[in-house]
C-alpha cells in the first residue's frame, strides 16, 4: 500500500508533466513570430519567385543583351530592306526566276537572326554557358553565310534577262550587302568577349545550387549540352525542310506532303525529347532517339538528291545553301543521339532533383537548372 501523501505527490507530477508537455507543444509549433519577424519573411518571400520576365541584372549580362539586340536590329533591318526593294524592282518574268532563290537566302537569313535573338535571351534567363558557346559558334556561322550570300545574290540578280537592270541592283545594294557581315563579324567578337566573362558568374550560380559535388557538375554539364543541341537541332533542320519545300513547292506527288510533315515530327521530337530528359524517362527517351535516326537518315537522303545528276537542275539554286543546312543538320542530330545515350547512363543518379520540380507548374517549359528556394523552418498556421 502507498501512502496518501505519497498518492498525492505522484499524482501532481503527472499532471505537471502534461502541462509542461502540452505548454512545449504549444511553444514549438504555435509561437507567432514577432512583428519584426513577420515583416522580414514578408519581405524576402518575393525574392523567391522567379519573375515572368527577365531582365538581365549584371553588367556583362546586359551588354551581352545590348549586343545582340543591336546587331540584329541592324542586320534585319538591312535584309528586310533589300528583301522588298528587289521585290519592287524585278519584273515579272524576274520573279519567276529568281523569287526562290532570293525568298530563300533574305527570309532564312531573317529567321536565323531573330531566332538567334530568341535563343540569346534564353541562355541568359537559364544561365546556361554552353548556349552562349553555341551562339558564339553560330553567330559566326551567319557571318560565313552573309559573305556567301553576297555571291549568291549577285549571281541571282545576273542571270535578269535585263543585263541593265542586273548592273543597277548589283550596284545598288553592293554597300548593304557588305554591311551584314561587317555587323555580324563584329557582333561576334563582343559575344565571344562577354561570353568568357559571364563563364564565372554562371558557375558560380550552379556551383550555389549543386554545390562542390564534381561528378554532379558532371553530369549537368552533359545535360546542359544536350538541351543546348536539341534548340540548335530545330533550327538547321528547320532550315533545310524551308529550302526543300520551295523546291517542291509546284510537286503534285506525296513528295511535298513526306517534306512538309518532317517539320512537325521533328519539333515533336525534339521538345518530348527534352522532357523525357528532364524527366529521366529512359524508355521514352531510347523511343525519341529513334526518331533522330530516322531524321537522320532523310538528311542523308536529301544530300544525295542535291548532288544526284537526275535532280540536279531541281536543286540548282539551293546547292550550296542546302548542302550547308543539311549537313550541319545531320553532324547535329549525330552529336544529339550521342548524348542522349551519356543522358541516360546519368539517369538515377541525383541530376533529377536539380533540373526538374514537378510540384512547380510554370507557364513556360523549363529545360535549365531551378531555383532553389531557401526552405523556411517555422510552419505556422
Amino acid at each position: 500500500m502507498i501512502s496518501e501523501p505519497f498518492q498525492t505527490f505522484q499524482h501532481k507530477s503527472d499532471d505537471a508533466y502534461e502541462n509542461s508537455k502540452k505548454e512545449s507543444e504549444i511553444c514549438t509549433y504555435s509561437v507567432p513570430l514577432s512583428p519584426v519577424m513577420s515583416e522580414q519573411h514578408h519581405h524576402k518571400a518575393p525574392n523567391h519567385r522567379r519573375s515572368l520576365l527577365y531582365v538581365p541584372n549584371t553588367l556583362w549580362t546586359r551588354l551581352f543583351a545590348a549586343t545582340v539586340i543591336t546587331e540584329t536590329v541592324l542586320t534585319v533591318a538591312i535584309e528586310s530592306w533589300i528583301l522588298m526593294s528587289l521585290w519592287d524592282d524585278l519584273d515579272d518574268d524576274s520573279k519567276t526566276n529568281g523569287q526562290m532563290r532570293l525568298q530563300s537566302f533574305l527570309g532564312l537569313y531573317i529567321f536565323a537572326l531573330l531566332y538567334e535573338l530568341a535563343l540569346s535571351y534564353d541562355a541568359l534567363r537559364r544561365r546556361n554557358t554552353i548556349q552562349l558557346v553555341g551562339l558564339c559558334i553560330c553567330n559566326q556561322g551567319l557571318f560565313a553565310f552573309g559573305i556567301l550570300q553576297m555571291q549568291e545574290i549577285n549571281d541571282t540578280i545576273a542571270t535578269l534577262s535585263d543585263q541593265s537592270l542586273s548592273d543597277h541592283l548589283q550596284e545598288l545594294y553592293k554597300i548593304e550587302l557588305i554591311l551584314v557581315p561587317v555587323f555580324l563579324g563584329t557582333g561576334t567578337l563582343c559575344m565571344s568577349f562577354f561570353t568568357w566573362k559571364l563563364r564565372a558568374e554562371f558557375s558560380w550560380s550552379i556551383y550555389k545550387n549543386i554545390s562542390a559535388d564534381l561528378q554532379m557538375k558532371r553530369r549537368y554539364f552533359v545535360y546542359q549540352v544536350y538541351i543546348a543541341l536539341l534548340k540548335f537541332d530545330f533550327f538547321f533542320v528547320f532550315g533545310s525542310q524551308l529550302q526543300i519545300l520551295l523546291v517542291v513547292f509546284q510537286a503534285q506527288d506525296m513528295d511535298f506532303i513526306i517534306n512538309a510533315s518532317v517539320i512537325p515530327i521533328t519539333i515533336l521530337t525534339l521538345v518530348l525529347s527534352a522532357q523525357f530528359c528532364k524527366r529521366e524517362k529512359t524508355k521514352s527517351l531510347i523511343l525519341m532517339m529513334f526518331f533522330m535516326l530516322l531524321i537522320i537518315g532523310f538528311l542523308v537522303l536529301i544530300l544525295i538528291r542535291i548532288h544526284s545528276s537526275a535532280e540536279s537542275t531541281d536543286f540548282s539554286s539551293f546547292r550550296v545553301s542546302l548542302t550547308l543546312f543539311a549537313a550541319v543538320s545531320a553532324l547535329l542530330m549525330v552529336l544529339t543521339v550521342i548524348n542522349s545515350v551519356l543522358c541516360i547512363m546519368n539517369f538515377n543518379k541525383g541530376l533529377k532533383n536539380h533540373v526538374f520540380s514537378p510540384k512547380k507548374r510554370k507557364t513556360s517549359v523549363s529545360l535549365e537548372l531551378q531555383p532553389q528556394e531557401t526552405s523556411t523552418r517555422f510552419l505556422l498556421n
